[in-house]
C-alpha cells in the first residue's frame, strides 16, 4: 500500500506514484530540484533516410519505426483542441499492434478522446499524465483508471519533461504542414491552427502527421 504524508497544505499524498517517487508539495521555494536538465540523445545523418524522406504511409508504420513498444510514454499536444481525432488514432494503431501499458502523456485532452477509454480498459493505455476534461476527467474520477491518474499544468509538464521525471518515448505531432524530413509548422495551410509552441524537444523519437 502506498505511503501517505502531509504536504505542506495539509492534504495527505502518496510519496510514490504509479511506481516513481513522488516529492510532496514542501511549500512556495521550498524545493530545490538538483542535476541538470535532461535531454534527448545525439543523432546524425546515420539515424535518417538517405534521401531525407521520412515520410511513410501510415500512423501505425510510423510507431513501428520509431520502435514502440509495451510501457513507453507517448505524448501528443492540443493544438487541435476537442477537433484532435489524431491521438485517437495514433493509439488505436498502437492496440492493432498488440501494444500495452502505455503512458499517455498529453498537453491536454478533450470530450473528443472519448475512445481512449475502452483503450484503457483493454490495457492499451495504463493511465494519462496531463489534464483530462470531459469523459476522460468522469472516468479518471470514478477511479476507473488502472495507474493513478496524474493531472499536470502546462508547467507542471515541462518541468517534468526537464528534469527527467517523465521521460518521452514517442511526441506525435499533428501539424497542418511539414516537409518530407518532418519540420513542421501550423501557421499556414487550409488547416492551420497556429504556431507549434508546445511540441518540446525534448523527446527520444518525434512523428510528424499532416492534418
Amino acid at each position: 500500500m502506498t505511503k501517505l504524508v502531509k504536504n505542506a497544505v495539509g492534504r495527505m499524498v502518496p510519496t510514490e506514484i504509479n511506481g516513481q517517487e513522488a516529492i510532496p508539495f514542501l511549500g512556495v521555494g521550498k524545493y530545490q530540484p538538483k542535476g541538470r536538465k535532461y535531454g534527448a540523445p545525439i543523432r546524425n545523418s546515420a539515424d535518417y533516410p538517405f534521401d531525407g524522406d521520412k515520410t511513410v504511409a501510415n500512423i501505425k508504420e510510423a510507431l513501428v519505426n520509431a520502435g514502440l513498444r509495451d510501457g513507453m510514454t507517448i505524448s501528443t499536444h492540443h493544438h487541435l483542441r476537442n477537433g484532435d481525432y489524431v491521438a485517437n488514432a495514433v493509439f488505436e494503431a498502437a492496440a492493432e499492434l498488440g501494444v500495452k501499458g502505455l503512458r499517455w502523456f498529453p498537453s491536454a485532452s478533450f470530450p473528443c478522446h472519448a475512445g481512449m477509454i475502452e483503450l484503457m480498459e483493454n490495457g492499451v493505455i495504463h493511465h494519462i499524465e496531463g489534464s483530462m476534461n470531459g469523459p476522460l476527467g468522469d472516468y479518471c474520477t470514478r477511479g476507473k483508471m488502472k495507474g493513478m491518474a496524474v493531472l499536470r499544468s502546462h508547467g507542471g509538464r515541462y518541468q517534468a519533461v526537464q528534469d527527467g521525471e517523465v521521460k518521452i518515448d514517442i511526441a506525435v505531432i499533428a501539424a497542418p504542414t511539414a516537409d518530407p524530413f518532418g519540420n513542421a509548422t501550423g501557421d499556414r495551410g487550409p488547416t492551420a491552427c497556429g504556431l507549434l509552441g508546445l511540441p518540446w524537444p525534448i523527446v527520444n523519437t518525434p512523428i510528424t502527421l499532416l492534418q
